[in-house]
């Protein structure tokens, strides 16, 4: 049986591809000034706290000589400039640490091959560095869709729902005072998003309306309960089931109820108004129970939220 031949470094296993399975990458090494980023391309808030944190990361780690991964880069065929695709973060920090006599001549970058599609999903997609918030997911996503991707086309490409994409360009197509809310951090994306679909145009306003009065009681921010209908807890929407459904149970069999049923069926619910039914009595006392019951919860939750400076009570 034959030794397997020992390959002592990387550039031998390279060499030996066919009999180790190892390849070389394409890695270029280019000055940081010679790497230009795209106007409008990124859609990253440098205003953001947490960005500038994150570039601040990067800066310290370029100065101090720590790995940094490579960039993703492209090449402008008509005029030869090399634009950024991925690393934005990362070149701002190298730039910042050569400011401050960091001797960086070179930054490792890796060639990206794809069209205008490909590179906003790269954006969305990259492992590296800081996330974007949610406004830059809606407008990168808003942006693709221009560019003929269906909902069902960038699901798949992010791994996501195309539950979660719709909902995205539900944010990136609101008004502008809704996402300026959703920038500022007075509102959640998810709730902006439920503004929108509950009011639409009126949604800006509905929201600053709600924001007003939760800053009148020293709040900086909603809460999703302050613009959200009540509804009952489980264990009350649990008993509404069950009595509903007795309830049902017990009048549907009655013929009178059928002949009210083909009434409605024939000539509208018009054609019943001044009709009655008799229902028997536990039935009745059930269902002013369970109402009871209902409202009992109802109001022990506005108590609470109007406790804690969240609504008033009569909202």
């Amino acid at each position: 049986m034959d030794q397997q031949k020992v390959h002592g470094s990387f550039k031998a296993l390279a060499a030996h591809s066919s009999e180790t399975g190892v390849k070389k990458t394409d890695l270029y090494r280019i000055p940081p000034e010679k790497i230009f980023e795209e106007d409008g391309f990124n859609e990253r808030d440098y205003n953001d706290p947490e960005v500038e944190e994150q570039i601040r990361g990067f800066e310290e780690a370029y100065f101090n000589g720590t790995y940094v991964p490579p960039l993703i880069v492209r090449i402008d065929s008509q005029t030869g400039t090399v634009m950024l695709i991925d690393g934005h973060q990362r070149l701002r920090g190298a730039k910042r640490a050569i400011a401050r006599g960091a001797p960086i001549e070179h930054l490792d970058c890796l060639p990206f091959r794809g069209g205008n599609d490909e590179r906003i999903l790269l954006m969305l997609t990259s492992a590296q560095g800081l996330k974007l918030k949610p406004l830059g997911v809606a407008s990168s996503y808003l942006r693709l869709t221009r560019m003929g991707k269906t909902v069902a086309d960038i699901a798949k490409h992010i791994n996501r729902t195309t539950t979660h994409v719709e909902s995205m360009l539900t944010l990136a197509t609101a008004n502008m005072d809704v996402r300026e809310m959703v920038r500022e951090g007075t509102v959640s994306a998810t709730m902006a998003i439920e503004a929108v679909r509950a009011h639409g145009e009126k949604a800006g306003e509905f929201l600053q309306k709600k924001f007003n009065e939760a800053k009148a009681q020293g709040k900086q921010a909603l809460k999703p309960s302050a613009i959200r209908d009540w509804a009952p807890p489980r264990r009350v929407a649990g008993r509404m089931y069950d009595t509903l459904e007795l309830t049902y149970k017990g009048i549907i069999a009655k013929s009178e109820i059928k002949d009210l049923l083909v009434a409605i069926e024939r000539d509208g619910e018009e054609s019943i108004a001044t009709k009655t039914v008799n229902v028997d009595a536990a039935t009745m006392v059930g269902l002013i129970r369970l109402f009871e019951e209902i409202e009992e919860a109802k109001k022990k939750s506005q108590s609470k939220r109007a406790a804690a400076g969240q609504i008033g009570l009569d909202v």
